[in-house]
């Protein structure tokens, strides 16, 4: 299963265009650096399969964390259960600050 990967000006883009973006990092991550994308949702990685309702099917929906690697497996996960419009961001939290992208 290939999932495909956006750099973070694409995703900046996709969320112009209508995308969600989720951060599955754990709280405590959060209060240290955190994506300012406009209307992020957070749903840690642990919470995501009691979760997965939350996650729209009728949209692109891109998949961030610190490095790309939990997102990466929520990404497979989330299209194993029939998600087909789903995208990590390539090198998470730490790519998106070294593009020197939004953050808090």
């Amino acid at each position: 299963m290939t999932i495909p990967e956006l750099s973070p000006s694409e995703v900046l883009e996709a969320v112009k265009g209508g995308a969600l973006f989720v951060d599955v990092r754990e709280a405590y991550e959060l209060d240290e650096v955190a994506y300012d994308i406009p209307g992020l949702v957070h749903i840690p990685m642990g919470e995501v399969q009691v979760r997965i309702a939350e996650f729209p099917k009728n949209c692109e929906v891109i998949i961030g964390c610190r490095s790309g690697k939990r997102s990466m497996n929520v990404c497979q996960f989330l299209a194993m259960n029939g998600f087909s419009n789903v995208k990590n961001l390539s090198g998470g939290i730490i790519g998106w600050s070294e593009a020197k992208m939004p953050i808090k």
